[in-house]
């Protein structure tokens, strides 16, 4: 009897490990990462176009290093490609997040509003990660859509105030680029939001679906 309980046993991890060895291996997708990094990294970094290649060289680092840290995750989370493609897309939305805000913190260094935007984007960032459960159940949970309404509303608003931002800016003497700084800030915005869901593990969202 003790032989076929071991017989079976061998079996079961025979069994478990060529499950393993045939498991899907995630797509880096390292290449696609790092063509819409360049995109907007070259769009980031020429405004104001003075700072070009000091902030090229940074977002370059930047860049590189986002994509190492994404390759050893991939390592670490190849045969749970949920999981990788989850932390691929958070990557990336904060990686835009870099490149939306640089802009506006360099066009507004050395005045108050820079200290104010800095505030602002720093208390969304912890409040964000801090409450990526509450983001998340408003995505899959039919009874919490309150924040899917906020988004929708401020993708509206973002619309109407890049009008009224462009006008302003032909009929007044501004900074050059301010127009789409200021987009570009609105938008990393909305990102840094929805970013902090997709750090939240299979098993949280299946139990927040039901709540």
């Amino acid at each position: 009897m003790n032989q076929i309980e071991r017989g079976i046993d061998c079996m079961n991890l025979k069994t478990k490990s060529e499950m393993v060895e045939n498991a899907e291996v995630a797509d880096k997708r390292l290449g696609l990462t790092a063509f819409i990094y360049s995109v907007i990294m070259l769009t980031s970094s020429i405004m104001p176009e003075e700072t070009f290649l000091k902030w090229f060289i940074i977002n370059s680092v930047f860049t590189l290093s986002v994509l190492f840290t994404l390759f050893m995750l991939w390592e670490k989370y190849k045969h749970d490609t949920v999981r990788y493609y989850s932390y691929q897309v958070y990557a990336m939305l904060m990686g835009i997040v870099f490149f939306g805000i640089t802009p506006i913190l360099k066009l507004t260094y050395q005045s108050s509003s820079f200290w104010i935007i800095l505030f602002v984007t720093l208390t969304l960032l912890v409040s964000s990660h801090l409450l990526r459960n509450r983001i998340v159940i408003s995505f899959v949970n039919k009874k919490h859509r309150v924040l899917l309404s906020i988004l929708s509303m401020y993708m509206m608003g973002m619309i109407v105030l890049g009008i009224v931002v462009t006008y302003f800016m032909r009929i007044n003497e501004s900074a050059d680029n301010l127009g789409v700084s200021v987009l570009f800030y609105l938008v990393s915005a909305m990102f840094i939001v929805m970013a902090p869901a997709f750090t939240v593990s299979k098993e949280d969202v299946q139990r927040l679906t039901l709540e």
